[in-house]
């Protein structure tokens, strides 16, 4: 397994990972497939871009096939600028298991580490994941609350709980 930070030559193995992922478990996700299946891909490619502060990782199996994703973003506004956001993490269920989403995970943690003042670390986990919430729990992310009916789709409702962690 190797984890490394994606780039824009990965656009097309990342879009068609974060399209299964959000086809396979809509409520994990603010996103919906509708939404992101017609974007082009340049859209795609933008974003890996690696501006300051976000980034896209990738977990990739020992075949060299991306088999887990996860990004991170930072807050913009100045008064914001000492967070940043876990998003997008998602590992295909014939990987799941391995190692592969705490490594990815590890990953994204380490690399908001690298960031001048980034204070906190912040998540949401839909409330019936408990592998993931599992996950978070034991890397260090403390909930902070329950945000109830957070996404909706197909006639489904999910609840979103809130996670922290301090990186000081």
């Amino acid at each position: 397994m190797t984890v490394r930070q994606l780039a824009p030559a990965d656009a097309q193995a990342y879009r068609a990972l974060r399209l299964r992922g959000l086809r396979e478990q809509p409520g994990a996700f603010g996103s919906t497939y509708e939404e992101e299946v017609d974007r082009p891909l340049q859209v795609t490619v933008d974003g890996l871009e690696g501006r300051t502060g976000s980034a896209v990782f990738g977990a990739l199996d020992d075949e060299g096939m991306l088999v887990g994703i996860g990004g991170v973003h930072r807050e913009s506004k100045r008064k914001a600028r000492h967070r940043a956001g876990i998003w997008g993490m998602y590992v295909v269920p014939e990987a799941r298991g391995r190692g592969m989403g705490r490594a990815l995970l590890g990953a994204l943690v380490d690399h908001a580490r690298t960031l001048e003042g980034l204070h906190r670390l912040e998540l949401g986990v839909t409330t019936t994941n408990t592998a993931a919430r599992g996950l978070y729990v034991a890397f260090g992310f403390v909930p902070y609350g329950v945000q109830p009916d957070s996404y909706r789709a197909g006639g489904q409702s999910w609840d979103t709980e809130l996670m922290t962690m301090a990186l000081e």
